[in-house]
């Protein structure tokens, strides 16, 4: 039963990294394009808005899987690999990698909120602050867009770094060495 709860987190965490990394590529590669096409800006600043909110709950739901099951993961980690309590965490390459994941997940998680809560507001506020004919230029949208595009391929590429890290952890005969 130990094999079937493990697989079955395991099944969950990375469903929660589907959820979280596909969308960014699809929104990244097909959906801010597309709405480039949508000359009126004030109802592409509504595509936007609406597609970006709903990323939000797809998003937030995949990291919620991937915070419980990893939660689960690492709770579970020295009876499922069968380490000896004698053996410390940092001992094995295992605990070296997780130490690393971690921490770039607390940094992902803060440029992610960082643009969640305002490079991404104040992005959606630039362009329909245009849209609405008020004095705004077009060097301040550039810039709120290069902000937005920055923190966004900054949280991917971080994300996309645990990834490996993931597969680096689960990789027993590798992981589970002295560090």
């Amino acid at each position: 039963m130990d094999n079937f709860w493990h697989i079955f987190f395991i099944w969950l965490h990375i469903l929660g990294v589907a959820l979280f990394v596909g969308p960014q590529f699809f929104l990244a590669l097909a959906v801010i394009p597309a709405t480039r096409q949508i000359e009126d800006m004030k109802s592409r600043v509504a595509a936007i808005r609406v597609v970006t909110r709903r990323f939000g709950y797809v998003g937030g739901a995949g990291l919620a899987l991937i915070v419980a099951a990893g939660s689960y993961l690492i709770a579970d980690w020295r009876n499922y690999y069968a380490v000896p309590d004698d053996i410390g965490f940092t001992d094995l390459r295992f605990g070296v990698v997780f130490i690393v994941k971690m921490s770039l997940l607390v940094a992902m998680l803060a440029i992610v909120a960082l643009h969640m809560f305002y490079l991404g507001p104040k992005q959606i506020e630039t362009m329909e602050a245009q849209a609405n004919g008020e004095r705004n230029t077009e060097e301040e949208v550039r810039k709120a867009r290069i902000q937005s595009i920055a923190a966004s391929a900054t949280g991917l590429a971080i994300a996309l770094v645990l990834m490996v890290m993931g597969a680096m952890l689960n990789t027993a005969n590798w992981s589970m060495q002295p560090s």
